[in-house]
């Protein structure tokens, strides 16, 4: 069954569904949820039908990530009920038990993997059999169950590899296995948390297949998603939260469109013009040039960064794309050179300190990992990389923190206002503000994101882009390395094209999101030809 290979095409064909008998689906009622004095859900409802591709959509906030972690067993309601099969009534929190039993599983945005763990072992893990007497576990046993179910997948996936080796395709195969080996076929219900966040381009296709197939069993899905072309694709029926409350519920995805969703989501119809043209740039004198930038995969490429200006970065997967912004920040080995007000740095041998004393600023993907301590206040974060600078050796001040929390707040329309809060209290749109305000805060001469509106919706993305262009306007040179050619379309005054690790193509504003991808393909299909 598995469609996931890196390389399947786009899949269009309508799904006839159906329903296992046995299975009635779920009824989740009533759900509300107050953190402090904040209610973050009202009284909200969903119903997951045998079957059907249920798309859950709102804004970074609205609400999504508490229903999800509410129906894990995470959180405990306020008040609500979940229904199942014949009218079975369950309460809050739901216990690892009773999700067996209801036959819920859970692929969430990062897949849950452990790279150092063979396949087996994150398929197995939390349900290993033990003998009676000896408590041992029997690796025969687990791989053999854990065969079964990659065999019902249509994966030949060996079971003793290890994760961390393995590539993105093959990767999202083993979450899935992990989420359907205890159902039996066409039962229970799966919830696909942005799964596909992790998932690059290539392997979408194959990935909407293999949910497709698994829904045509009989199984409940529940797509969490903030892309609204993948819902409309991939999707029955969708329900849409506003600021906690359900403002849309089942509506058919075939009477419905994505500006009617959009609508939805933002209570306004969004704007489509592009940022740029909202906060127009006055590109200035060049505040910075990488010379020879050398990586993994880059090869040589040289970069003037000018003041006023948002250069854009992209290219096909393994261009090198991906590690410029790593190698300008200092933060990943490599090679070349770059200057800034007559100082000049060696790559192979700065680290990010050197680059943060000329002023450069990196805004990484992976906000969780690389990007924020969730366990501290949103203040904190905000602060920690000034710390140092704006404090005195004898005096911690909290004024400048405050102020500058305040900023960000109000620039970004953060929700709730409240930066004494953990950042783990916050949604990831919310979160991904954060993160950006964090270095754009600090007004750095030279801004570098990666992928800076990665798993946020419709309307925390125009946020995001808008400050980028705000910072442009103040005078920083800023660099957005991105896939998405809807936000270099929007955003940037150049784009450049990277291709076998160098550049090779430029678009010059204004230019579309189709020119964009034409500029990637067209590259990509020549490098094939002479390949």
């Amino acid at each position: 069954m598995s469609h996931i290979t890196g390389d399947s095409p786009p899949v269009a064909a309508p799904r006839p569904p159906s329903a296992a008998p046995g299975f009635e689906g779920v009824r989740l009622t009533g759900l509300t949820k107050t953190f402090r004095r904040t209610t973050v859900l009202r009284d909200a409802h969903l119903d997951l039908v045998p079957g059907d591709i249920h798309a859950l959509i709102g804004q970074n906030g609205s609400g999504k990530s508490t229903i999800v972690k509410i129906l894990s067993g995470f959180h405990r309601p306020d008040s609500g009920a979940i229904l199942a099969r014949a009218g079975k009534e369950y309460s809050f929190p739901l216990t690892a038990r009773q999700l067996d039993e209801l036959g819920i599983a859970f692929v969430h945005q990062d897949l849950g993997l452990v790279d150092s763990a063979s396949v087996v072992d994150n398929i197995r893990i939390g349900r290993f059999s033990r003998g009676r007497f000896s408590r041992r576990i029997d690796m025969r046993t687990e791989r053999s169950a854990a065969r079964r179910t990659l065999d019902r997948l249509g994966s030949s996936i060996d079971v003793d590899a290890p994760v961390g080796g393995l590539s993105a395709a093959q990767r999202s195969i083993v979450a899935i296995a992990r989420a359907v080996q205890s159902l039996r076929g066409g039962d229970g219900v799966i919830v696909f948390d942005e799964s596909t966040q992790s998932l690059p381009p290539a392997v979408l296709a194959g990935f909407y297949a293999t949910v497709r197939d698994l829904a045509v069993q009989g199984t409940a899905i529940l797509l969490v998603s903030h892309r609204l072309d993948e819902v409309m694709a991939l999707s029955d029926a969708v329900t849409v939260l506003r600021d906690g409350q359900v403002v849309a519920s089942a509506l058919p995805t075939a009477a419905t469109s994505v500006r009617e969703l959009t609508r939805l989501m933002l209570g306004v119809e969004a704007q489509t013009h592009p940022l740029r043209e909202e906060v127009p740039g006055a590109p200035a004198d060049v505040v910075l040039t990488a010379t020879g930038l050398t990586g993994r995969r880059l090869r040589g490429v040289d970069l003037a960064l000018r003041a006023g200006e948002v250069l854009g970065v992209t290219g096909a997967t393994e261009s090198g794309h991906e590690e410029l912004p790593y190698l300008l920040a200092g933060t990943r080995p490599g090679g070349g050179h770059v200057a800034c007000d007559g100082r000049r740095v060696d790559l192979a041998a700065a680290n990010a300190r050197a680059l943060i004393d000329l002023g450069v600023a990196l805004v990484p993907q992976g906000r969780t990992t690389a990007g924020l301590a969730l366990g501290l206040t949103a203040s904190d974060n905000l602060s920690l990389p000034r710390m140092r600078s704006r404090n005195s050796r004898y005096w911690l001040s909290k004024n400048w923190q405050e102020d500058e929390a305040r900023r960000v707040i109000a620039d970004f329309g953060i929700t709730p206002a409240r930066a004494d809060l953990p950042m783990g209290a916050f949604s990831g749109g919310n979160q991904q503000k954060f993160l950006v305000g964090k270095w754009m805060v600090a007004r750095p001469r030279v801004l570098l994101l990666h992928e800076p509106t990665q798993a946020v919706d419709v309307g925390a993305r125009r946020d995001i882009l808008r400050n980028i262009r705000r910072a442009a306007a103040a005078g920083a040179a800023v660099v957005v390395v991105s896939l998405d050619e809807e936000d270099l379309a929007s955003v940037c005054d150049r784009v450049v094209v990277l291709a076998a690790g160098r550049p090779s193509a430029e678009l010059t504003a204004p230019f579309t999101a189709a020119d964009v991808i034409d500029a990637v393909g067209n590259r990509l299909g020549a490098l094939e030809e002479h390949s």
